[in-house]
């Protein structure tokens, strides 16, 4: 590991942290809308779901925008550490002085924390959401038989179908 770090360097450090760190807070906004999304789920109120998903969404193009500011970052300091592409975050840890390593090890550390719950309960409210898909074909296919014609008025008929005549000319 390198004690000494440029100012150069060190300025490119202070940026992929602070990349690093608004990665970590948007990480922490979509594990609370995933939470939000979970709540709505669990409690039956389908009324929101439809703005808990569009929350979703946007926090998810909000971490994706985040992750072009990052790797932008990370190319930088890479091409003056003389680093090829787009290295790994633990290649800069190996890499970086002492105290830029800890902090980049720091991110690191939470944002795998973060990743993994966000995981957890995206993978929970897949398992919620296709609970209640089931629950709502059960319902609809218990409510009783479909319409399978229709009287002079234009009424639905339901009912077992029988045999019935049918005027092909009409």
């Amino acid at each position: 590991m390198a004690q000494l770090a440029s100012s150069d360097e060190t300025e490119l450090y202070g940026a992929v942290s602070n990349a690093l760190w608004m990665q970590r807070e948007l990480l922490e906004t979509l594990l609370y809308r995933l939470a939000a999304e979970q709540l709505i789920l669990t409690s039956g109120t389908t009324r929101w779901l439809a703005k808990a998903d569009a929350d979703l969404r946007h926090a998810v193009d909000e971490l994706r925008r985040g992750e072009v500011a990052r790797a932008m970052h990370v190319e930088s300091l890479a091409a003056t550490l003389g680093l090829d592409g787009d290295p790994a975050l633990s290649d800069l840890v190996a890499l970086a002085p002492d105290v830029w390593a800890d902090i980049l090890a720091d991110h690191r550390s939470a944002l795998q924390e973060l990743a993994f719950e966000v995981q957890r309960v995206a993978d929970e409210n897949g398992r919620l959401l296709q609970a209640g898909a089931k629950a709502v074909r059960e319902t609809l296919a218990g409510i009783g038989p479909a319409v399978h014609r229709y009287d002079a008025s234009g009424s639905a008929v339901r009912g077992n179908p029988r045999a019935m005549l049918l005027d092909e000319q009409v």
